[in-house]
């Protein structure tokens, strides 16, 4: 980008200048570019920085969370919420676990732009159990339901990290007000 500026530069005057004011006005276009770039290296660095904070900040967040461990009653009722009918998930069988996917992460479509970052704690423990249970029943799901299974997965991966970064920019908006 800045090369075709410069010829450009460079072929308008070459015309009516010597080749000493053509190196001297190529040279103070370079110092030019210098400049930006390093303005740009600047901004880069500081919003770096304040990306740093805001990912440290939202890490300790998450810290005293865990160190707080659940909420009495909460983990039971987003339990009953998520998974419905299929709260016990040792007795789900390979023939609904699709079913049990597709009513939690209805219910997480539902509910995710009203949540909280604990609220998503509690999601994320709810749907490790859910993919361990997955795991054990593996063999024995047809594969037509680990497909939807599957995409479903990455549904909720997708929301999670859409969550996630609605977190961190509150984050670094608290940084810039304070």
């Amino acid at each position: 980008m800045a090369a075709p500026f410069l010829v450009a530069t460079l072929l308008l005057t070459a015309c009516d200048t010597t080749p000493n004011q053509r190196k001297e006005i190529a040279s103070r276009e370079l110092d030019k570019l210098d400049e930006k770039a390093n303005a740009a290296a600047v901004k880069t660095k500081d919003e770096l920085k304040e990306a740093g904070r805001a990912l440290a900040r939202q890490r300790a967040e998450r810290k005293r969370r865990e160190a707080r461990g659940p909420v009495a009653g909460k983990q039971v009722q987003m339990e009953r919420e998520l998974l419905g009918d299929y709260r016990n998930l040792a007795q789900v069988p390979a023939d609904s676990i699709r079913d049990a996917y597709v009513h939690f992460l209805q219910q997480v479509r539902d509910r995710k732009e009203v949540w909280t970052t604990e609220d998503w704690d509690y999601a994320n423990s709810i749907y490790k159990r859910l993919n361990d249970r997955e795991r054990v029943l593996h063999g024995d799901i047809i594969l037509r339901h680990a497909t939807k299974i599957k995409a479903l997965q990455a549904e909720y991966v997708a929301l999670e990290n859409k969550a996630d970064l609605r977190d961190y920019q509150r984050i670094k908006k608290e940084q810039a007000g304070q």
